[in-house]
């Protein structure tokens, strides 16, 4: 290799980075003036590096404080239209049960399609199975007609976000009833 450095005049020009050695020798070898602007340049670079990313980190935390402050702007300009239709709903005092029920029902229908637009999804009504990872059970009832773990009531909805549980569903989920026969085995053993 130092070889091939002989050969090469390009070899002499190339620029070293000074090592431990180098930096002892600098004052007899005249190159200190140099080193000193290289040195200047570097640092003058580094404050001006330090200088953008402060700069950085203070616009990140603004535009992090807008997006907690307006993030929710787009739902909320969503929902206005239900609001309105449900203040119409309490002006008509006077209308008929079968007509407010009826309006109340339309503006539900709209608020869940628009929701859906956001990505809630509705966890399927009764009659399915227990899950315990979308459904939160508040009672067991023995029940003689469904298998142990189906869905006979649900007491709250459960939501879904883009295929990831928001809020679980809370069921009353029906339990295999205890035989009345000779009854050997103990209450609540399921045999």
């Amino acid at each position: 290799m130092e070889d091939r450095e002989k050969e090469s005049p390009q070899a002499e020009s190339m620029v070293e980075v000074p090592t431990g050695e180098d930096v002892e020798e600098g004052p007899a070898s005249g190159g200190e003036p140099a080193e000193t602007l290289d040195a200047a340049k570097l640092k003058e670079q580094l404050g001006y590096l330090a200088a953008e990313f402060e700069n950085f980190r203070k616009r990140v935390a603004r535009e992090r404080e807008a997006q907690a402050a307006f993030g929710n702007e787009q739902l909320l300009r969503a929902v206005l239209p239900f609001l309105d239709n449900l203040e119409r709903a309490m002006g008509q005092a006077g209308a008929s049960a079968e007509a407010l029920l009826s309006g109340v029902r339309m503006t539900y229908d709209q608020f869940l399609t628009e929701l859906r637009k956001f990505g809630l999804e509705q966890l399927p009504e009764q009659g399915g199975m227990f899950d315990p990872s979308l459904h939160e059970a508040i009672a067991s009832v023995p029940f003689a007609g469904r298998p142990g773990g189906a869905i006979l009531a649900e007491a709250r909805k459960g939501y879904l976000l883009h295929g990831r549980l928001l809020r679980p569903a809370q069921v009353t989920v029906a339990a295999v009833p205890p035989e009345d026969g000779g009854g050997d085995a103990p209450a609540g053993s399921g045999e």
